[in-house]
Parts: C-alpha cells; structure tokens; sequence
C-alpha cells in the first residue's frame, strides 16, 4: 500500500480495501501519513501471512495481532499502542464509510502504558548537553538547540531548511516549522538558537538545515546517533534519545512553574490533557511532593 496520490477517477476501479486505505490516508498529511502508511502496511501483511482478508475479520484477529507485536515480538508497550493507532483509525474509517458493517477494533484492548516509570533528565544535564553540543558545533548544536529550547519532535526539527528562518516578524527573528498535522507555525528565535542554526547552515542558502555527511536530509535514526554522541560527550551515561530530551525540557518548566497552557503551547500540542498526560514527568520528584508544603502548614 502506497500513499502515493492515485487519480480521482481510478479509485472506483480499485478494490475496495486499497480504495478505503487511500481514502483514510489522505486524510493526513507528511511524517504522519508515512508513519501510518508503514504501520498499516504492516498489519496487512501480518493478515497476508495468516490468511486473513483485512475487511472480513473479528476483533479476536485484531487481539491476536496485538498479543504478537507485544509478547511474542517484545514490543514496548508504548510501540505496540503507536503501531495499533492507524489500524484502528482505518476500521473507524471503513465502518463510517460503510465498507465494512461494524467495527472490529475499537474494543480491542491493548496493553497499558506506565508513563510514570520514565526518568526525565535532571537541569544540569540538560545544561551539560548543551555545553558538549556547542563544543561539537554544526548539526550537533544546533540539534541540540532545536529540542532543548523549544522542545521539537525529532521529526519537526529534522524537516527545518535552511531559509526557515530567514523571516522577521515585529522585530523577532523567526522560525517556520511544521508541526504534526502539517500546520507551520512561527517559532521566535532566541539569540542562542539563530547562532546555533547559523553554524549549522555555514554558507548554504537552501536545501535542509541538518543534513547526513553526504549532504542528505537527517533522518530519526541518524538524529537519534547525533543525541547520543552528545550525551557521551557530556558525560550522560544513561540511555537518552530525543524525545526524552523534549520531554524533559517541559517536565522542567512544569516543575519551575509554567502553566499547563503554556507548556502545552511549547510542546505544540493540540490537548493539553496531551501535555499533563504524556510529557510531564516529574510526579518522581520528591522535591516537589505536596507533602512538604503539608507538613509545613500543619507544623506548629
């Protein structure tokens, strides 16, 4: 299955389970119609190798999928719930659009996510982070810019070209970037960031910001090794990627006071059940635990 765009007239000549697929994919757009586009194709080829047809099947085909990805493949629970997201958004799609007669998924039950067991990274190692990009400049710097101050997702930051930021807008410097969902939005640019892209850029005009050593767009794996390669340098010894970094840097403003608006307003999120949920986790800080300032007003 392709997203690639297929000629209005053509799709009533398609089957009805690659017409349906193309329906719901083009409902997205970018990383997020790639990301589901591999995560579907997936599923269908799990049923090819079951024998399955992927419009006549029962919520217990869907049970025994998930069951596999995450007990017999040893999927995170956190993976196998991403990879399940556009199965059960193609069902939903299917059965509104009356392909199908019900819908199979969306009892289907998978296997929870214990967001608090995550360990976010302490101020100083952040900072620390910082300080070993800036000393390995170019991509590295600015990368580590790019999640450390305003928190993008991998994706959103691997996207940036180099005349992203060429814009100003009342006086700031600006930064366009796309977010999840295709939306572009104008980020302003503090005086450490706009250095940091600067460096990054060199003396190109175009093409993209942070790019492979042959000059190719980075991608999440590539981005992934850059993070790491800081992190050694920074003498951080534990396992670190970049969302964990994203995810820090909004536990940090949530533990210095930021509002859930305002934190949702950084990490670009569309719900702020989102931001509480997800991305804030410093319920393991014991610095913080209400039971001090309880104590402290019950103390005579």
């Amino acid at each position: 299955m392709s997203n690639a765009i297929v000629p209005a007239a053509l799709l009533g000549s398609l089957p009805p389970l690659e017409r349906t697929a193309i329906g719901y994919l083009a409902d997205y757009e970018g990383n997020t119609r790639a990301l589901y586009e591999s995560h579907f194709n997936r599923w269908l080829t799990w049923c090819r190798e079951h024998g399955i047809d992927p419009l006549r099947i029962d919520r217990a085909h869907i049970s025994l999928y998930v069951r596999e990805l995450h007990e017999v493949r040893g999927l995170k629970a956190s993976t196998v719930n991403t990879m399940f997201r556009p199965v059960k958004g193609f069902y939903r799609y299917a059965f509104l659009e009356g392909v199908t007669d019900r819908d199979p998924a969306v009892h289907v039950r998978l296997p929870k996510v214990d967001y608090g067991k995550k360990s976010p990274l302490e101020r100083e190692e952040l900072r620390a982070f910082r300080r070993a990009a800036k000393e390995l400049g170019g991509r590295h710097w600015a990368l580590s810019e790019l999640l450390c101050l305003h928190g993008l997702r991998i994706s959103e930051a691997c996207s940036i070209d180099v005349d992203d930021y060429s814009d100003v807008e009342r006086g700031h410097p600006i930064l366009r970037v796309k977010r999840k969902g295709g939306k572009v939005v104008g980020l302003p640019l503090p005086v450490a960031l706009l250095l940091a892209l600067q460096d990054a850029a060199g003396d190109r005009t175009q093409g993209p910001l942070l790019t492979t050593r042959d000059g190719r767009r980075l991608h999440r794996s590539t981005a992934a090794g850059l993070v790491r390669t800081i992190a050694k340098r920074a003498g951080i010894t534990r396992p670190i990627n970049p969302h964990l970094i994203r995810a820090s840097l909004i536990t940090s403003q949530l533990d210095d006071g930021m509002t859930i608006r305002d934190a949702q307003w950084l990490a670009g999120h569309a719900d702020p059940r989102t931001t509480s949920r997800h991305y804030d986790l410093g319920m393991s800080n014991h610095d913080k635990h209400p039971v001090h300032i309880v104590s402290a007003r019950l103390t005579a």
